[in-house]
Protein backbone atom coordinates (compact mmCIF):
# COMPACT_ATOMS: atom_id res chain seq x y z
CA UNK A 1 0.00 0.00 0.00
CA UNK A 2 1.54 3.32 -1.05
CA UNK A 3 1.33 6.39 1.14
CA UNK A 4 -0.63 9.39 -0.05
CA UNK A 5 1.59 12.34 -0.97
CA UNK A 6 1.75 15.16 1.54
CA UNK A 7 -0.18 18.18 0.38
CA UNK A 8 0.67 21.57 1.83
CA UNK A 9 -1.18 24.51 0.39
CA UNK A 10 0.60 27.87 0.49
CA UNK A 11 -1.29 30.96 1.53
CA UNK A 12 -0.16 34.50 2.10
CA UNK A 13 -3.31 35.74 3.70
CA UNK A 14 -5.04 33.23 5.95
CA UNK A 15 -3.32 30.33 7.67
CA UNK A 16 0.41 29.65 7.82
CA UNK A 17 1.80 26.30 6.80
CA UNK A 18 4.27 24.41 8.99
CA UNK A 19 6.48 21.54 7.98
CA UNK A 20 9.91 20.10 8.60
CA UNK A 21 12.82 19.33 6.31
CA UNK A 22 11.91 15.65 5.97
CA UNK A 23 8.32 16.46 4.93
CA UNK A 24 9.51 19.23 2.62
CA UNK A 25 11.88 16.83 0.90
CA UNK A 26 8.98 14.45 0.23
CA UNK A 27 7.08 17.10 -1.73
CA UNK A 28 7.49 17.46 -5.49
CA UNK A 29 9.92 20.17 -6.49
CA UNK A 30 7.08 22.21 -8.06
CA UNK A 31 5.16 22.27 -4.79
CA UNK A 32 8.23 23.25 -2.77
CA UNK A 33 8.88 26.03 -5.28
CA UNK A 34 5.30 27.27 -4.99
CA UNK A 35 5.34 27.19 -1.18
CA UNK A 36 8.64 28.99 -0.85
CA UNK A 37 7.96 31.39 -3.72
CA UNK A 38 4.67 32.40 -2.11
CA UNK A 39 6.17 32.71 1.36
CA UNK A 40 9.01 34.91 0.09
CA UNK A 41 6.88 36.82 -2.47
CA UNK A 42 9.12 35.66 -5.27
CA UNK A 43 8.22 32.66 -7.47
CA UNK A 44 11.57 32.64 -9.35
CA UNK A 45 13.38 32.56 -6.01
CA UNK A 46 11.14 29.69 -4.92
CA UNK A 47 12.07 27.82 -8.13
CA UNK A 48 15.79 28.40 -7.58
CA UNK A 49 15.70 27.31 -3.94
CA UNK A 50 13.60 24.23 -4.69
CA UNK A 51 16.17 23.15 -7.29
CA UNK A 52 18.54 22.45 -4.36
CA UNK A 53 16.15 19.82 -2.99
CA UNK A 54 16.69 17.48 -1.16
CA UNK A 55 17.79 19.67 1.71
CA UNK A 56 20.20 18.10 4.20
CA UNK A 57 19.05 20.45 6.95
CA UNK A 58 17.31 23.73 7.60
CA UNK A 59 20.70 25.43 7.37
CA UNK A 60 21.19 23.94 3.89
CA UNK A 61 17.82 25.40 2.85
CA UNK A 62 18.69 28.81 4.37
CA UNK A 63 22.07 28.81 2.62
CA UNK A 64 20.34 28.05 -0.69
CA UNK A 65 17.83 30.86 -0.07
CA UNK A 66 20.61 33.35 0.63
CA UNK A 67 22.75 32.28 -2.32
CA UNK A 68 19.83 32.32 -4.76
CA UNK A 69 18.60 35.73 -3.57
CA UNK A 70 22.03 37.18 -4.37
CA UNK A 71 21.94 35.55 -7.83
CA UNK A 72 18.56 37.02 -8.80
CA UNK A 73 18.46 39.80 -11.36
CA UNK A 74 17.85 43.19 -9.78
CA UNK A 75 14.35 43.37 -11.32
CA UNK A 76 13.37 40.14 -9.52
CA UNK A 77 14.74 41.40 -6.21
CA UNK A 78 12.86 44.67 -6.72
CA UNK A 79 9.67 42.75 -7.45
CA UNK A 80 10.05 40.87 -4.18
CA UNK A 81 10.67 44.10 -2.25
CA UNK A 82 7.64 45.78 -3.79
CA UNK A 83 5.41 42.82 -2.91
CA UNK A 84 5.84 43.53 0.80
CA UNK A 85 3.24 45.71 2.51
CA UNK A 86 4.22 49.23 3.51
CA UNK A 87 5.50 49.33 7.09
CA UNK A 88 2.90 50.46 9.56
CA UNK A 89 -0.08 49.84 7.29
CA UNK A 90 -2.64 47.17 8.15
CA UNK A 91 -2.28 44.03 6.08
CA UNK A 92 -4.10 40.74 5.71
CA UNK A 93 -0.80 38.94 5.15
CA UNK A 94 -0.30 36.78 8.25
CA UNK A 95 3.49 36.81 8.06
CA UNK A 96 3.83 40.57 7.62
CA UNK A 97 1.25 41.23 10.30
CA UNK A 98 3.19 39.09 12.78
CA UNK A 99 6.53 40.65 11.81
CA UNK A 100 5.13 44.18 12.20
CA UNK A 101 3.09 43.55 15.35
CA UNK A 102 5.04 46.01 17.52
CA UNK A 103 4.95 48.69 14.82
CA UNK A 104 1.21 48.31 14.34
CA UNK A 105 0.70 48.92 18.07
CA UNK A 106 2.34 52.37 17.79
CA UNK A 107 0.35 55.53 18.49
CA UNK A 108 -1.38 57.10 15.45
CA UNK A 109 1.07 60.01 15.31
CA UNK A 110 4.03 57.60 15.09
CA UNK A 111 2.29 55.64 12.32
CA UNK A 112 1.64 58.92 10.47
CA UNK A 113 5.33 59.84 10.76
CA UNK A 114 6.33 56.40 9.48
CA UNK A 115 3.97 56.80 6.51
CA UNK A 116 5.44 60.22 5.72
CA UNK A 117 9.04 58.99 5.88
CA UNK A 118 8.16 55.88 3.85
CA UNK A 119 6.79 58.15 1.08
CA UNK A 120 9.96 60.26 1.19
CA UNK A 121 12.04 57.10 1.08
CA UNK A 122 10.16 55.77 -1.97
CA UNK A 123 10.53 59.13 -3.72
CA UNK A 124 14.28 59.03 -3.12
CA UNK A 125 15.08 55.36 -3.75
CA UNK A 126 12.16 54.26 -5.99
CA UNK A 127 11.31 51.19 -3.91
CA UNK A 128 9.67 50.38 -0.60
CA UNK A 129 11.52 50.84 2.64
CA UNK A 130 12.24 47.35 3.86
CA UNK A 131 13.49 46.30 7.26
CA UNK A 132 13.23 43.07 9.18
CA UNK A 133 10.62 44.40 11.59
CA UNK A 134 10.42 41.43 13.94
CA UNK A 135 10.50 42.77 17.49
CA UNK A 136 10.99 46.46 16.72
CA UNK A 137 8.51 49.24 17.39
CA UNK A 138 7.47 52.38 15.60
CA UNK A 139 10.06 54.65 17.22
CA UNK A 140 12.87 52.33 16.12
CA UNK A 141 11.46 52.28 12.57
CA UNK A 142 11.45 56.09 12.54
CA UNK A 143 15.09 56.13 13.66
CA UNK A 144 16.07 53.61 10.97
CA UNK A 145 14.10 55.41 8.26
CA UNK A 146 15.67 58.77 9.16
CA UNK A 147 19.17 57.29 9.11
CA UNK A 148 18.71 55.27 5.91
CA UNK A 149 17.22 58.23 4.03
CA UNK A 150 20.74 59.69 4.17
CA UNK A 151 22.42 56.64 2.65
CA UNK A 152 23.93 56.78 -0.82
CA UNK A 153 21.78 54.87 -3.33
CA UNK A 154 24.22 51.95 -3.68
CA UNK A 155 24.57 51.57 0.08
CA UNK A 156 20.81 51.67 0.53
CA UNK A 157 20.23 49.03 -2.14
CA UNK A 158 22.74 46.73 -0.43
CA UNK A 159 21.07 47.39 2.94
CA UNK A 160 17.63 46.67 1.50
CA UNK A 161 18.74 43.38 -0.06
CA UNK A 162 20.37 42.40 3.23
CA UNK A 163 17.10 43.16 5.07
CA UNK A 164 15.15 41.16 2.48
CA UNK A 165 17.48 38.24 3.17
CA UNK A 166 16.86 38.59 6.91
CA UNK A 167 13.09 38.60 6.32
CA UNK A 168 13.37 35.54 4.09
CA UNK A 169 15.38 33.70 6.76
CA UNK A 170 12.90 34.66 9.47
CA UNK A 171 9.98 33.43 7.39
CA UNK A 172 11.63 30.16 6.44
CA UNK A 173 12.59 29.52 10.08
CA UNK A 174 9.03 30.29 11.19
CA UNK A 175 7.46 27.61 8.98
CA UNK A 176 10.14 24.93 8.54
CA UNK A 177 11.59 22.98 11.41
CA UNK A 178 15.07 21.51 11.04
Amino acid sequence: MSEQPITVTPTRTTTPFHTDIAELNQLPCEQVAALIGDLLYNPPLGDAIAADQPFRSLEHLLDAAHRELLRLPRVEVLSSIQAHPVLGEETTDIYSRAEQSFILESPPEVLADIADLCRRYEDRFHHLFLVCAQGIGGHEVLRLLSRRLNNPTVTEWETTVRELGRINTLRLRSVIRG
